[in-house]
């Protein structure tokens, strides 16, 4: 059996708040598989995007483990982890998060000037990546240019440039309409299918939360499966 992508143990943080301390997250696991999707939703301040930001390595914790491909990140260095994190994940969200001045093609293959300067090759696969979530004759318009279920393609397509075991999604579909969110949403559960990528799903969404194969509530600073009548 092979190991989880992402594994998290017994994960705690908690913030400060005057003179009172603040629980986060009370002792969280998670276990995710390659290919796996999770979705993961609960009321605003639950801790959400705390948690996705630990997954990330973008932010620490108090106690607990995280591992990524069965490395713990405890105690690693921040330019190494960085440039980890620039090949292991994926990340897409709420707001696009595009650079203006540069074109579409250009915003995918900001992903890639992470680990390197890009070459022909990257510049192919970029251009695939964009092929893939329909914007193949879209690669030269400015962001300006393009609408926001657009601007939200090109995010997906950066997020996958790098070949990632895993994409962090928080609230992708929060700024788009409803149709434009479905059609958001389902490309981004098709690709990683077909890519073999995790994906973990921050929503408020029940329909969306659904399409994952596991649904949790963050409640109380713990996961819970969601039920069919969970608020």
């Amino acid at each position: 059996m092979s190991e989880p992508v992402v594994e998290v143990r017994g994960l705690r943080k908690s913030f400060r708040s005057g003179e009172k301390t603040l629980e986060v997250l009370c002792g969280v696991d998670l276990c995710l598989d390659a290919g796996e999707s999770v979705s993961i939703r609960g009321e605003s301040g639950s801790g959400k995007t705390t948690f996705v930001h630990i997954l990330a390595g973008l932010e620490g914790f108090d106690a607990g483990d995280l591992r990524w491909r069965g490395r713990s990140l405890a105690g690693r260095r921040r330019a190494p982890l960085a440039r980890e994190r620039a090949v292991f994940l994926g990340m897409v969200f709420q707001s696009f998060y595009l650079v203006p001045e540069i074109n579409a093609l250009d915003n995918v293959l900001m992903a890639r000037r992470m680990i390197r300067r890009p070459d022909r090759a990257d510049r192919e696969r970029a251009a695939e990546m964009l092929d893939r979530v329909g914007l193949g004759e879209r690669g030269h318009h400015l962001p300006s240019q393009l609408s926001g279920g657009e601007k939200q393609r090109v995010g997906v397509a950066r997020a996958l440039m790098n070949r990632p075991s895993v994409i962090l999604a928080d609230e992708p579909t929060g700024n788009l309409d409803e149709i434009t969110g479905n059609v958001i949403m389902d490309l981004l559960l098709k690709v990683c299918r077909e890519q073999g990528t995790a994906l973990v799903l921050v929503t408020h969404n029940k329909t969306h939360a659904r399409s994952t194969d596991r649904e949790l509530l963050l409640k109380l600073g713990k996961f819970e499966a969601a039920g069919g009548g969970d608020g």
